[in-house]
């Protein structure tokens, strides 16, 4: 690795090299930076600590220098400066640290560790955007289904689990089928209240009812000769569904407080995260309508059942995240895709989207490892496993408390837990736990006697 140094200060310059030096890293030191931003393209440095402060230039500007370059250096800002507002602009723009001085160079040590642990790795947002993604065999036969839908103007409805991308799919039908080029029009049945459902559909005359006071035109009409999606079509009211399925069949509507109908062609998919089948046993759904929507219809798997498709959709969200940040590198490192992969994701993929972009907004530029991703998919595991934490508060709550024998007592606890979860794996095995634990099955025996460990399931 290489890295260049920017300060103006000879201690702190020879200091860093020193360090970078034992680190097995190439150094090269400046005392000026006007010529930073050329230096670093024709030697393309893979570290780069920057001081704000120099003779000629200021740091900060020659950081937004090096953050539009293609290929560029993680950049480590070092300043005297304490104003927060030098170390929010400096991380805002991309730095990968701010250290100020005098620096702790057991800090610097870290930072150069975890710059060259994430460099060479691999990170996602390689491939050009696309609409949808899915290797699996789940998804195979969901495209499939998505190319038929395309093909007619049948109704469609499309069902799984909350998350699982159901709008996403209406889309892409849209797109392909040959509607395209006209509106796609989409209402969410559950966000409208009950009694506005027939005027947001439909439309209304001016006048209709209290606060009609102009013309308005309903989402049928809006969708005329293109698609009109249907969010959560379980939510609407029976009176509704009555409407609804007129207008399917004769595809003509009439607005609130007409009385002239009005032809529309109008191509409707409709969605759900519930079980329409039980909802027309139990009444709450027509079975009529159901049997109109359901012409087409297209099951979408969750996540959970899909996890090979994991890494594409990581890709496909990095890109898009980055995009919208204007960030030109960034993402996650296969070992946190591989975590993603091991996590079960309840909100889908609407929950992995939503990470993914929380992620890169918070890290930005820096990869994305596993312990980053471990911390925001299990977070109460985060807060249970600093053992050396518990410890530490353990014997300040012993002190407060004028206990005598502290470290007696607290290695007896140790020792007692221990031995207890080694025993619960080995099913209470004691030849086997002794060669986990490393000492002699006598002194396991003799630890059960001392501690008062339960005898319940312990077998020689």
């Amino acid at each position: 690795m290489k890295a260049f140094v920017f300060d103006d200060e000879r201690t702190i310059r020879n200091v860093l090299k020193k360090i970078l030096q034992k680190e097995g890293i190439e150094v090269k030191t400046f005392e000026t930076g006007g010529n930073a931003l050329q230096l670093i393209q024709e030697e393309n440095p893979d570290i780069v600590f920057l001081d704000i402060s120099l003779p000629d230039a200021n740091g900060i500007d020659i950081l937004k220098s090096i953050v539009s370059l293609e290929n560029r250096p993680y950049v480590v800002m070092i300043s005297g400066h304490d104003e927060y507002n030098y170390l929010i602009e400096a991380m805002k723009l991309g730095a990968y640290d701010y250290i100020p001085k005098p620096f702790d160079i057991e800090k610097i040590r870290k930072v150069i560790q975890e710059i060259r642990k994430i460099a060479p790795t691999k990170t996602t947002a390689q491939q050009p955007e696309i609409d949808i993604v899915g290797k699996s065999p789940q998804m195979q036969e969901v495209f499939k289904l998505i190319g038929r839908a395309s093909a007619s103007n049948q109704p469609v409805l499309i069902t799984g689990e909350s998350g699982t991308g159901k709008e996403v799919v209406a889309q892409l039908i849209h797109r392909h089928s040959s509607r395209a080029e006209a509106p796609f029009i989409a209402i969410n049945c559950a966000a409208i209240p009950a009694g506005l459902i027939e005027s947001e559909l439909f439309g209304y005359e001016k006048g209709a009812f209290t606060g009609a006071d102009r013309k308005k035109t309903g989402k049928f009409e809006a969708a005329n000769g293109g698609t009109l999606f249907l969010d959560e079509i379980s939510e609407l009211p029976l009176e509704a569904q009555g409407k609804l399925l007129r207008a399917l069949q004769e595809m003509e509507i009439t607005p609130v407080g007409s009385n002239k109908s009005i032809k529309v062609d109008v191509r409707v998919i409709a969605a759900t995260n519930k079980d329409l089948v039980k909802m027309v046993a139990s009444g709450k759904f027509r079975e009529d309508l159901f049997y109109r929507l359901s012409v087409v219809e297209i099951n979408l798997p969750p996540l959970r059942e899909r996890k090979e498709d994991i890494p594409e959709l990581v890709e496909l969200f990095t890109k898009q995240a980055l995009k919208t940040h204007r960030l030109k590198k960034g993402g996650f490192t296969e070992d946190a895709v591989q975590m993603l992969m091991n996590y079960d994701f309840p909100g889908n993929i609407r929950e992995l989207k939503n990470l993914v972009n929380k992620l890169i907004v918070i890290y930005r530029e820096r990869p994305i490892t596993a312990d980053i991703v471990r911390k925001y998919i299990y977070p109460q595991e985060t807060t249970t496993t600093d053992w050396q934490e518990g410890i530490r508060k353990e014997v300040k709550q012993m002190l407060e408390k004028e206990k005598k024998n502290i470290y007696v007592k607290l290695i007896e606890k140790a020792e007692t837990i221990i031995i207890e979860e080694v025993l619960k794996y080995t099913n209470g095995n004691i030849s086997e736990a002794a060669k986990y634990l490393g000492i002699h099955r006598n002194t396991i025996h003799k630890k059960i006697e001392e501690l008062n460990i339960s005898k319940g399931k312990v077998r020689k």
